[in-house]
Parts: C-alpha cells; sequence; structure tokens
C-alpha cells in the first residue's frame, strides 16, 4: 500500500472516476479537476507526487498546464491524451511531461507507468547511492543524497526522469545503453515504434549540463545503437 498523492487532470468524468477507483485500490491518495484552471490550482495547493494530464482541457489546454507547473515543480507528469501522434507525443515531452499514454488505454499499463514515476522520482535512488553519495565531473555534480545536479556551482532543475537517465549514465561511464534499455531502466517499459521520448530527454540533459548534440563532452551518440556517458574527468 502507499499513501502517494495522485492529482488527476481530465475534463471526462467518466475516465476520471475509472482511474480513482482502480488506483486508490493500490493504495492513492486521489484528487481530481476537470479543467486547466483547476488543475494548476489544485497542483500548487495539494502538492501532489504524480500528476496525471489529459492534453485536452477547457479554460487552459494541457501543454500550457505542464509548462506551468515545470516552472515551479518537478513533480512527475504522465500525459494521458486522445491524440497520440509521434508529433504530438514530442510536444509533450518537450513542454516537460515524464511519459505519455495515448487513449484508450489499459488501467493496468497505467498503474505500472505510475508505479514507474513514482519509484524514480524519490530522493534518494538506492541502486546508485550505494556506490556513491556525489559524482563529481568536470563542470557539474550529481549529490544522490540530495537528489541535486550542479553546474558551474549553480544548482538546475531536473524532472525525476531526466534526474534517473543521468545518474543511470554517469554512474555507469564507458558503458554503452540501448534505448529499450534506458526506458525499461527507468520506467520499465519496452521501447515503441517511433518513440523518441529518451532522444527528447536526452536533449533537454544536454541542455541543461552544457553539453551538445555535434560535440558532446558527456552524453555521447552512439549511432544506431544508443548512447554512453564518457569517462569520468580528474
Amino acid at each position: 500500500m502507499t499513501d502517494k498523492k495522485v492529482l488527476i487532470i481530465d475534463d471526462d468524468k467518466k475516465l476520471f472516476s475509472m482511474v480513482k477507483n482502480y488506483l486508490e485500490r493500490d493504495g492513492y491518495i486521489i484528487s481530481g479537476a476537470f479543467d486547466g484552471e483547476a488543475g494548476l490550482d489544485l497542483s500548487q495547493k495539494d502538492n501532489p507526487d504524480l500528476i496525471i494530464l489529459d492534453l485536452m482541457l477547457p479554460k487552459i489546454d494541457g501543454l500550457e498546464v505542464c509548462r506551468e507547473i515545470r516552472k515551479k515543480s518537478n513533480v512527475p507528469i504522465l500525459i494521458l491524451s486522445a491524440r497520440g501522434e509521434e508529433t504530438d507525443v514530442v510536444v509533450g515531452l518537450e513542454v516537460g511531461a515524464d511519459d505519455y499514454i495515448s487513449k484508450p488505454f489499459s488501467l493496468r499499463e497505467l498503474s505500472a507507468r505510475v508505479r514507474a514515476l513514482l519509484r524514480r522520482s524519490g530522493k534518494t535512488i538506492q541502486k546508485e547511492k550505494s556506490r556513491n553519495d556525489i559524482l563529481k565531473f568536470k563542470t557539474f555534480s550529481i549529490n544522490l543524497k540530495k537528489h541535486e545536479v550542479i553546474v558551474d556551482e549553480e544548482k538546475i532543475e531536473l524532472t525525476a526522469t531526466e534526474f534517473a537517465l543521468l545518474t543511470l549514465l554517469a554512474s555507469n561511464p564507458g558503458r554503452v545503453f540501448t534505448r529499450d534499455q534506458l526506458l525499461d531502466e527507468i520506467r520499465g517499459r519496452e521501447l515503441t515504434p517511433f518513440d523518441r521520448s529518451v532522444d527528447i530527454h536526452i536533449s533537454h540533459l544536454r541542455q541543461k549540463i552544457n553539453d551538445t548534440a555535434k560535440e558532446p563532452v558527456y552524453i555521447i551518440t552512439v549511432w544506431g545503437v544508443g548512447y554512453k556517458f564518457s569517462e569520468p574527468e580528474e
């Protein structure tokens, strides 16, 4: 059982009721909003552990809600949307969502995605913490205990998924991870056809740690395979 709080922002009240009942059986505390304005307000007042967000909402659309939440919080955001085209998914991830599910969807899969995101959004990542509390590199460091990343002496904000992805790569310098392996590690699911979410998260990480796609120092693209982290520099 769990006492994690999940906020569902979706104008489909029947769907809300169905998801609410299913997740409550797993012990989650569920709250809901049926338009973007109310959802944004609740996200700030209730301090949820995870947000399930529809894109097509009255008053304020889901993309704008996601943008506004990301200005103040790194809470995991899972998008639910009937707009399942690749371009729609990419836009959702670009504005800061951690994961997405296209409607119609399986409640079992939704529950699994929620568990995976919450597991990775904890204050510590036990597997990496057992090695070192702080990973240091030439221009940035990762504090696993405090769940912080410092770049050029300034703290930067990462989503839970970005932090998990960066920590996984940085904790295994030189090891090549396929996109399938990265998704499996950070979300517990296999890569789906045309799934570009890993590439988008990598792009965000490179920007935040001042790496570049053309001449990366840390996160290296292994063409046709995936990504690896360069050897730590003294």
